[in-house]
């Protein structure tokens, strides 16, 4: 039989033969998904590919020496398997270096910052929003630890690429890109919502005076 044929058959009667447990897992991948979703990096997803092929070397290793079953005790050794890969593949993950360099770019001394208007709109810009439109980003513990470490680098990344405020007076659209920055907070997208979940970053969890007070000092900065 061709391997991939067979690879599908065996997949497929094992799905036959535990339709419970494969109903959960596929509700467990979903959760899973979801919750990268809802953390702003869908891309953790990712992580699955390599816990189904570990998980399924596993099972398929089994089925060779034991055969089919559709008892509990295959139902168990699936299940073991899967907790086994997972650890597997946070462990194998830890050697990836990307997300690692916690390293900030040089700030200038801050002489390219924005002409602020005030020093109280610097103060809350800073709490709203340098944890990742700076080169001031101060990176909490946790971020060492992959996938964790993945979504910081990410958020970062795209934070300083769409407005970094250590460097946004070297523009020649100061104005633009802060009247950009206005409009996003005053949609409530920024600060993003993941951004302060599990109680993280509470410094950015702005009353709505300060919020409006920010806006308003953000919207002088550009037009000065």
């Amino acid at each position: 039989m061709n391997p991939f044929t067979d690879f599908f058959s065996r997949l497929f009667g094992l799905v036959r033969r535990h339709l419970i447990l494969t109903s959960v897992l596929v509700a467990l991948c979903l959760g899973f998904t979801f919750f990268g979703f809802w953390i702003g990096f869908v891309q953790i997803a990712v992580l699955l590919i390599p816990i189904a092929l570990i998980a399924w070397a596993l099972v398929a290793r089994r089925i060779e020496k034991r055969g089919e079953s559709s008892g509990m005790s295959e139902a168990i050794a699936v299940c073991s398997y899967i907790a086994l890969a997972s650890v597997a593949t946070f462990a194998l993950i830890q050697a990836v270096p990307y997300g690692k360099d916690h390293t900030n770019p040089d700030n200038y001394n801050r002489q390219y910052e924005p002409n602020w208007d005030s020093a109280a709109t610097r103060d809350l810009t800073v709490r709203a929003c340098y944890g990742c439109h700076s080169n001031e980003v101060e990176y909490p513990s946790y971020s060492k630890i992959a996938p964790i470490s993945w979504m910081v680098a990410s958020h970062v990344s795209e934070g300083r690429d769409a407005l970094n405020f250590s460097t946004v007076g070297k523009s020649s659209n100061v104005g633009r890109k802060l009247g950009d920055a206005v409009e996003v907070i005053q949609e409530g997208s920024m600060p993003p919502s993941y951004y302060t979940h599990f109680g993280k970053h509470p410094e950015a969890n702005l009353t709505p005076a300060e919020k409006q007070q920010l806006i308003a000092g953000l919207s002088a900065t550009a037009s000065k």
